[in-house]
């Protein structure tokens, strides 16, 4: 019975150090971007030294994957929700649209700022954005289960492409804040995502 409470224990304190380091990263990325943080600079910040990365992390690029895990379940949720509307109308994706898109935290914000610059300064991770973004669209079966099996690839390379369109106009309305009026924006995305969802 003691070993089993030492043991539950370690591992508490595993999954306790592993978020620090993760807190550790999106916060030195946030200030200094993703190329110029080291290692070293993560595990200082977290009050761990470089051993103690490696027991967690096998690199950089592993602490932005690991970043995106912590985004990815309300992003499935986001389009989840999507999938979960019956016959929508343009005005019922606009209004998802205004909810997921134009009405963020800061910690979220934080995060897809973190992420996509990790995506943009390592090629390397370009594999696992298109992995994150598949998981988005396996989080909408209603909309792949209207295709055959012949038709699905299609299907989900018109999603991944319009996934990918939210994806960087989310980043530069949201996190870049850009000056651009916000309305016309959201009505052209959503006539698109409408014509996506009902065809």
């Amino acid at each position: 019975m003691k070993t089993e409470r030492t043991g539950g224990l370690r591992e508490a304190q595993r999954a306790l150090t592993r978020e620090r380091l993760v807190d550790a990263a999106v916060a030195l990325f946030a200030r200094r971007g993703f190329r110029a943080v080291t290692v070293e600079q993560i595990a200082a910040e977290a009050g761990a030294n470089r051993a103690t990365f490696y027991l967690h992390f096998r690199s950089k690029e592993d602490v932005a994957n690991a970043i995106g895990d912590r985004l990815a379940p309300n992003i499935q949720a986001m389009f989840a929700a999507l999938d979960a509307l019956e016959r929508p109308t343009v005005d019922d994706v606009r209004a998802w649209l205004v909810e997921h898109m134009a009405e963020q935290t800061d910690e979220r914000r934080n995060l897809l700022a973190v992420a996509t610059e990790a995506n943009v300064a390592d090629p390397q991770l370009a594999d696992d954005y298109l992995r994150f973004i598949n998981l988005f669209i396996d989080a909408m079966p209603n909309y792949l289960g209207r295709f055959g099996e012949g038709e699905r690839p299609a299907a989900r390379t018109r999603m991944l492409m319009q996934m990918v369109q939210f994806e960087r106009l989310s980043y530069v309305i949201v996190v870049q804040r850009a000056s651009a009026p916000l309305d016309p924006l959201l009505d052209a995305l959503a006539l698109s995502w409408w014509r996506l969802l009902t065809e």
